[in-house]
């Protein structure tokens, strides 16, 4: 029996939707996906519930991460903008880095169901797989991110001010908006291109360490890459999630942030009247 890697997702059931004739091809990067959904929703409501005024040390890497991504989302957009911004952006790296991580968990790509491929070979269909390595999901998240920017886009300057915002100058339109839908491509690809190639290396490294006999080669190689990934994995969620917000942050340019309110606050204290002063006996 052979562990193959495909590009594509492995189907693990089919389910027949009734009165249409199709089918729901059930993959194993979308059975992970529900578990790291679950993982997430679960843990969440366990901190939330638990929540104290002296952090436990689950509360505290939780409270670390939510206030390391709200001070950089505060730096970027504002403190008002931050509020509305911060559910998408944070959802999005704790989702990614989570997804990310899930596929360096043991028994990921190693348990499946047993197959024969269309040349009669027994191979192994994996189980599990990172949803981040699945080109389905990180183009989902894209076209998620594309819509997000564009409505806060349209609600920061209205319909024609996206436009004119897009259109400055106005010979700048046509390429404003192909760079718009190509986010879309570098988004989803960068992040999927990313882990599944560190799928693969893994994958590699793993079968060339158990070809050296060699226990103490064997044994650091794959470590080695290992803590690659860790660090490869963190570094794509927050590249994920910081591209977001700068796109967020270029569409909603020049709308009613903070500094307006600012500059209005400022105008109106220069423009007051100033205290009359008391007479004294």
């Amino acid at each position: 029996m052979e562990i193959h890697v495909e590009v594509a997702a492995d189907t693990l059931w089919s389910i027949p939707i009734p009165g249409t004739g199709l089918e729901f091809h059930f993959t194993n990067s979308f059975l992970t996906m529900l578990i790291v959904m679950a993982v997430l929703l679960i843990v969440g409501t366990l901190i939330a519930r638990r929540a104290t005024l002296v952090p436990t040390a689950g509360q505290s890497i939780f409270e670390m991460a939510a206030e390391f991504m709200l001070g950089m989302i505060e730096g970027a957009a504002g403190k008002r903008a931050a509020r509305t911004i911060f559910p998408l952006v944070g959802g999005l790296f704790l989702f990614i880095i989570v997804a990310n991580y899930s596929g360096l968990l043991p028994g990921i790509g190693t348990i499946g169901l047993e197959r024969v491929d269309e040349t009669g070979h027994h191979v192994l269909v994996p189980l599990f797989r990172p949803p981040s390595a699945d080109l389905n999901m990180t183009l989902a998240m894209a076209v998620v991110t594309f819509v997000v920017v564009q409505v806060l886009g349209i609600r920061a300057h209205g319909v024609k001010g996206r436009i004119k915002h897009m259109a400055n100058p106005p010979f700048l339109f046509p390429i404003e908006v192909i760079g718009e839908f190509s986010r879309i491509i570098s988004l989803s690809f960068r992040l999927f291109g990313n882990i599944f190639a560190g799928e693969v290396l893994l994958t590699v490294m793993y079968t060339l360490a158990n070809a050296i006999k060699i226990t103490v080669v064997g044994l650091l190689v794959p470590v080695v890459f290992l803590y690659l990934e860790v660090l490869f994995g963190f570094i794509q969620a927050l590249v994920f999630a910081l591209l977001t917000l700068i796109y967020i942050v270029l569409a909603t340019a020049d709308g009613h942030d903070d500094h307006a309110e600012e500059r209005g606050g400022a105008e109106a204290a220069h423009h007051a009247p100033a205290p009359a002063s008391g007479g004294g006996d």
